[in-house]
């Protein structure tokens, strides 16, 4: 079963019957849950529930969200992308620097959270990332793989230049290969990837953007979810989040942390 680490406050709950589902993806795995923030504080659960900048909806697509808060975060900062891993612990990423016990955390690190204490993922000053760089996309490539990540601005490293629509692998202390080559498969110019899951396939890539757009011939507001079958290069849109609530109309989507229990489509695709 999927798991949150347990020091992750449970704040606020509610069925939700008309809660929206995704369409049928030929060869894509079935998604069981969906975890999501915004870049603003609203509604997201109910009516009733103010989910903050720094908090996320645990969604499972059957009628129940649920509230997240991320124990010790300052309520002046934004959750940006995070990821959770099988057991639990919490990769996150945020909008600014904070002190988070004895350690300090740039907004191009990845942070980890084992439900007691927070260490570095990913280390942007020793991979070599300038300060003014900010990471706003975390995941696994696959089940447990290798990290993605995907950054708020251009910039060149290690003789690769990654742009903010990329989407790059970091293993072993440096960066390479992009899981998503903007430039290469044309990505409209301007467009930030701010939030990025492969649902533990190595095959299909969830992304939202920072604004909306066209891409493929499938338009998208920026709380929406696209995804890419990087084997055959379709897009879709996998989910339309203002079906999930009308805040979604003025809200962008900036995490997501989609949940696939059924381990058969793990793919070895390269």
């Amino acid at each position: 079963m999927f798991r949150l680490a347990e020091a992750i406050c449970v704040v606020g709950a509610v069925l939700v019957f008309a809660s929206s589902a995704s369409s049928a993806y030929a060869g894509a795995p079935a998604i069981a849950g969906l975890n999501y923030s915004a870049d603003i504080g609203a509604n997201l659960v109910d009516t009733r529930t103010f989910v903050a900048r720094r908090d996320y909806v645990s969604d499972n697509l059957s009628g129940t969200r649920v509230r997240k808060q991320i124990a010790g975060l300052p309520d002046t900062l934004i959750l940006r992308d995070f990821h959770v891993e099988p057991n639990g612990d919490v990769l996150f990423c945020l909008d600014g620097g904070v002190l988070l016990g004895d350690t300090h955390f740039a907004p191009a690190d990845v942070i980890r959270y084992d439900g007691a204490a927070f260490t570095k993922e990913f280390d942007s000053a020793a991979a070599g990332v300038a300060a003014s760089v900010h990471c706003d996309g975390v995941a696994r490539w696959g089940d447990t793989g290798t990290l993605l990540l995907s950054f708020d601005r251009t910039f060149a490293i290690g003789g690769i230049t990654i742009r903010p629509a990329d989407v790059i692998a970091f293993s072993n202390g440096s960066f390479g290969p992009k899981v998503l080559d903007a430039q290469a498969i044309a990505i409209p110019a301007g467009l930030n990837v701010d939030a990025i899951d492969t649902f533990r396939t190595k095959r299909y890539l969830l992304v939202s953007f920072d604004a909306g757009g066209s891409i493929g011939g499938v338009a998208f507001t920026s709380a929406d979810i696209m995804q890419l079958d990087r084997v055959t290069g379709v897009w879709s849109k996998r989910y339309a989040m203002s079906v999930f609530s009308d805040r979604w109309q003025t809200a962008n989507l900036d995490g997501l942390a989609a949940v696939n229990v059924d381990t058969i489509f793990e793919d070895e695709f390269q």
